[in-house]
């Protein structure tokens, strides 16, 4: 066994970063091209996404564009530029994050990027090759930058994902604490980390949610009872 770089839990060699984290960067990676839709639509003066994807507002500037949104949306530098070593000090755009992992990525794997798709500006490329990404030894570093990003960007739109709380326990740990991000693939548990599928969650939820229900049915009798009895 190894320790993950980001989060320091447990991964299994080769594996330099653990799978839930490697499940949060994929969320990050799903999230980006949405977001970068409400980006664009924020950039006018007094302008924000009437309704984003739970947040709206406000923003005054002395620019005739917002200028925090302008620094998110610039073009990213035309060569490689990479910050493996963790020299960079510039808070940098949107593409210029992604540009950067996904030509560090490109040459790990001794392969030219492919041509940048607006849209998404290789963060598909970056899911594509995240199997990849996880057993490098630049991972901790690719994971703080997509944090920063993220945030930054969140902060602009002002939009969250929302969690959607699961009725089964947890087949690990027994918690109530299952449930699931926007954009990211796994269920997880909030209290022991455990990730599941959706079709593992769903065959966990079919056998353990009728016993349950039954205990329930019969707590709610007893109390009943008692209640008359008293």
């Amino acid at each position: 066994m190894s320790l993950c770089l980001i989060c320091t839990h447990t991964a299994e060699p080769p594996r330099t970063a653990c799978a839930r984290c490697e499940h949060r960067i994929r969320g990050w990676l799903a999230e980006i091209p949405r977001q970068l839709v409400l980006l664009t639509a924020s950039l006018e003066l007094g302008t924000r996404p009437a309704q984003g994807f739970g947040g709206a507002g406000r923003a005054h500037s002395p620019l005739p564009v917002r200028a925090d949104v302008l620094n998110l949306l610039g073009p990213a530098a035309p060569g490689p530029v990479r910050d493996t070593a963790g020299d960079q000090s510039d808070r940098q755009p949107v593409h210029a994050v992604l540009h950067a992992w996904a030509d560090q990525l490109a040459d790990d794997l001794g392969h030219m990027l492919p041509p940048i798709n607006p849209s998404a500006p290789y963060a598909d490329y970056l899911a594509r090759h995240l199997g990849h990404a996880v057993r490098a030894r630049w991972i901790a570093l690719m994971h703080a930058e997509l944090d920063d990003l993220i945030r930054r960007i969140r902060a602009v739109t002002t939009t969250e994902p929302r969690r959607d709380t699961l009725q089964a326990p947890c087949p690990a740990c027994q918690a109530f604490a299952l449930g699931r991000v926007d954009w990211e693939t796994y269920i997880d548990c909030a209290a022991c980390g455990q990730l599941l599928t959706r079709e593992e969650y769903d065959a966990h939820r079919a056998l353990v949610m009728p016993p349950l229900a039954r205990i329930g049915i019969l707590i709610a009798a007893h109390d009943h009872l008692a209640q008359e009895a008293s």
